[in-house]
């Protein structure tokens, strides 16, 4: 059995289409937040939610946007566990990128 290159072109274009046109799954509802500078804090009610990616991630979900914070308590890891926080802006990358990093100045369960 021959290919010729135009075939194996046509069907290699058609597969980068497709790929590039699905959903992304779990990742597509996430919003981020506004990106906060280290100064600014955030005082707001939220959710607590488990991100199955990268081998797991935390995300506060908050009216205005999520957020991704880097120092969540393990206590507060609970997904869909409802919080009040104070989150403060953060110059940090992470591993899942669902969000803007934050560190959390204080949380507490609703």
């Amino acid at each position: 059995m021959t290919f010729s290159f135009g075939r194996v072109s046509v069907l290699l274009m058609a597969a980068m289409v497709l790929a590039c046109t699905k959903p992304l799954g779990p990742l597509q509802p996430w919003g981020g937040g506004p990106v906060l500078d280290v100064n600014q804090v955030v005082s707001t009610n939220a959710t607590v939610r488990f991100v199955a990616i990268e081998g797991g991630c935390w995300a506060i979900q908050t009216p205005n946007g999520d957020y991704e914070p880097a120092d969540l308590p393990e206590r507060y890891r609970v997904n869909g566990l409802r919080v009040h926080v104070v989150l403060r802006g953060a110059r940090m990358g992470s591993f899942c990128m669902i969000a803007p990093v934050v560190t959390v100045d204080s949380v507490s369960t609703l």
